[in-house]
């Protein structure tokens, strides 16, 4: 008998960003298989777990005794990561989703098979996109970092508004005790790669997954409408 592939959606988020929660859980997220637990990720109080129940889904609301602002993003991912790793790594595979992020064929984590260890939309960094990159949040008047990152950069990594690490990646990062983990800037996709490929974790191509992004509350409910309602339908 095939064991079943285990998956965290893992989905930071903020408490200012409920209408982007909430607008998952009424769409796309309802449409989760069984073999997918959902990881809702807070910053800014101790650390509390949640069960919930809504619109017949199931998820976990996690608190992080870490600062809850996009600048330390980061800081909250490897929080959550070392603080619950026991139960992390118990999944094969931890799908890391921005809240903004829609997904429109949740039954690949069902019908779909794939390998990799770091699997997502590869981004290299080059001459034309590096200024660009280490300025990723000047120019975003909500944020406070102003200035722009002047460390090392990887040559790729994989964007952050879905990306998937294996089981063996999640160790990686579990051991990673350098200085990007206390960088200000809200770079956690590029310093996660940085890490990743430093180890030699070498990037797959999500080629299972469609993904769109960034998409607004409204238009949530408008994929949905084509994406899923006209499946379950047919059922």
């Amino acid at each position: 008998m095939n064991k079943t592939t285990k998956y965290a959606l893992v989905i930071p988020t903020f408490e200012n960003n409920i209408g982007y929660k909430l607008a998952a859980i009424d769409t796309y997220l309802k449409e989760l298989p069984k073999n997918v637990d959902i990881f809702f990720v807070y910053g800014g109080k101790v650390d509390e777990v949640n069960k919930v129940f809504r619109n017949g889904v199931e998820f976990y609301d996690v608190y992080c005794n870490t600062p809850d602002r996009i600048e330390v993003l980061h800081k909250k991912l490897f929080y959550f990561f070392k603080k619950f790793k026991k139960q992390l790594l118990e999944y094969d595979y931890i799908v890391k989703v921005d809240d903004d992020a829609f997904i429109m064929n949740v039954d690949a984590f069902t019908t779909s098979k794939f390998s990799g260890d770091y699997i997502g939309n590869k981004v290299d960094i080059n001459d034309k996109n590096e200024e660009q990159l280490r300025s990723k949040l000047n120019h975003l008047k909500n944020y406070k970092v102003r200035d722009k990152y002047t460390g090392d950069l990887p040559s790729n990594f994989c964007s952050g508004e879905f990306v998937i690490f294996s089981n063996k990646s999640l160790q990686v990062l579990l051991s990673y005790n350098g200085g990007l983990k206390r960088k200000n800037y809200g770079l956690e996709d590029i310093f996660i790669g940085d890490i990743l490929t430093q180890n030699d974790i070498k990037i797959t191509i999500n080629k299972v997954f469609n993904i769109e992004h960034p998409v607004t509350e409204p238009n949530f409910y408008k994929l949905y409408t084509t994406h899923y309602e006209k499946v379950v339908e047919k059922v």
